[in-house]
């Protein structure tokens, strides 16, 4: 398995980096009160980890929506079985 690991991993990290020396180049950002230089390559890694940090939110708020809502049917689901079983011992 680890094999399996580093054969994706290795080939991964080169293309990362040969997309970050690609895009070395500075960007210039006007952030209203002053202008900062920053490589391409910087401002596309935050802005992709951005990214995966939102929707690893996201995801978590949408998994606790549903963890609530199988709770709340399980619970229906006792309550309408105690119900049957006291319709059906009431008709004997």
């Amino acid at each position: 398995m680890r094999f399996i690991y580093l054969l994706v991993s290795i080939p991964i990290i080169v293309i990362i980096a040969t997309f970050a020396f690609r895009n070395a180049g500075l960007v210039s950002i006007d952030i209203f009160v002053s202008k900062l230089n920053v490589p391409l390559a910087a401002i596309m890694l935050v802005c992709v980890l951005l990214g995966a940090v939102l929707g690893f939110i996201f995801n978590i708020i949408v998994v606790i929506q549903q963890k609530n809502k199988i709770r709340q049917l399980i619970k229906q689901t006792q309550t309408m079985s105690g119900l049957s079983d006291f319709l059906k011992s009431d008709k004997q």
